[in-house]
């Protein structure tokens, strides 16, 4: 190699520092990682944070043969670089002080279920929603993917509330299920946390003994939390569906019984009762009929016995009569959460 050509390699490299890419040995797998644009307003990327913007840098990533291997890899690279600005671009990285490790990926239709283990360290609350871009845009970069899902620790990727420890179960709910469980009646609804959080169908869940929470972001509160359709799933796995009592009926002329023509049910007396006087906190007053839909949904079945106990199904639950109990635990709603989890998909 003669000097002319030592001069331009030479500049070549000393331009590829200047402006932040840092070569590598091998082109292994081309891709992008994320960093944070300070107080740009979106200028130069996505939103986030305080005013800030999320932006692309080119990047070598070591190879993998599936989905799953390439988001572990890039992952991976993000978390090992430990200096709080990337090269000579400028752009902070808000993840310099990390400690995270890639437990495991899943592939669930076009997201990426990512579950870490680890602290971020931010330096401030700024740095929580920069941390949390810089690993979802680094991970659902691939084609075929639309989003990441991050649970890390069993929970979110920041939680400045904190977690709640149940040792009944041995696991802790976190933001957003933790402030729901508690706005929406805690135990006696919901019952205790038997998972920590996980990713199901793309969307980050939490299942407790009675009920599954379920993360939709795309929706506006009071909806961003949902309850899962626990009553029709658990109908399902029982083989139930097909019995008489969940054949749509005729409106029943019994004056204590309301009748629900979108499902073609009748509920009735202290299951009638029961279902209008919970519900969750939509801030209406009293229980409002939204509430109270939103918490049980539509009666899914008629009132029948089975295994020598009154029940009754719907869409998210599934009503039990204890005689043997006092008011106001007479009804209880049964453990669906537990048994669902229990009978698996």
């Amino acid at each position: 190699m003669n000097r002319r050509h030592v001069r331009i390699v030479f500049a070549a490299l000393l331009l590829m520092t200047f402006i932040g890419v840092v070569p590598t040995a091998s082109a292994d797998d081309p891709g992008h990682l994320y960093f944070i644009a300070m107080g740009d307003n979106g200028m130069s990327g996505p939103l986030v944070g305080c005013g800030d913007s999320v932006v692309a840098v080119n990047a070598t990533l070591p190879s993998a043969s599936t989905l799953a291997g390439r988001v572990t890899a890039a992952l991976q690279t993000l978390f090992a670089l430990h200096d709080p600005y990337y090269g000579m671009s400028g752009l902070y990285n808000a993840l310099y002080e990390n400690t995270l490790t890639v437990d495991h990926v899943e592939i669930q239709g076009t997201v990426a279920a990512v579950y870490l283990s680890g602290s971020a360290h931010p330096r401030g609350t700024c740095d929580d929603p920069r941390i949390e871009a810089q690993v979802v845009y680094t991970a659902r970069q691939f084609p075929g993917l639309t989003n990441a899902v991050i649970v890390l620790n069993g929970g979110p990727m920041s939680d400045a509330r904190g977690p709640d420890y149940f040792p009944a179960t041995g696991h802790t709910t976190q933001l957003p299920f933790s402030q729901y469980w508690h706005a929406n009646g805690g135990l006696p609804v919901f019952g205790y946390p038997i998972t920590e959080q996980l990713v199901e169908g793309g969307y980050r869940v939490q299942y407790f003994e009675r009920q599954r929470m379920e993360h939709h972001p795309e929706n506006a509160a009071p909806y961003h939390v949902l309850l899962g359709l626990l009553g029709v799933q658990r109908a399902n796995q029982l083989g139930l569906t097909g019995t008489a009592p969940f054949q749509h009926q005729s409106p029943s002329t019994n004056p204590n019984c309301e009748y629900f023509a979108a499902t073609g049910h009748n509920l009735c007396y202290g299951f009638r009762a029961y279902w209008h006087s919970h519900g969750l906190d939509f801030a209406d007053v009293g229980y409002s009929y939204r509430e109270s839909l939103a918490l049980f949904g539509y009666p899914i079945s008629d009132e029948f016995v089975s295994g020598g106990m009154t029940v009754q199904y719907f869409e998210r639950a599934r009503l039990e009569w204890h005689p043997e109990n006092p008011a106001p635990w007479d009804v209880l709603g049964g453990l669906l959460g537990a048994e669902v989890r229990a009978a698996g998909p």
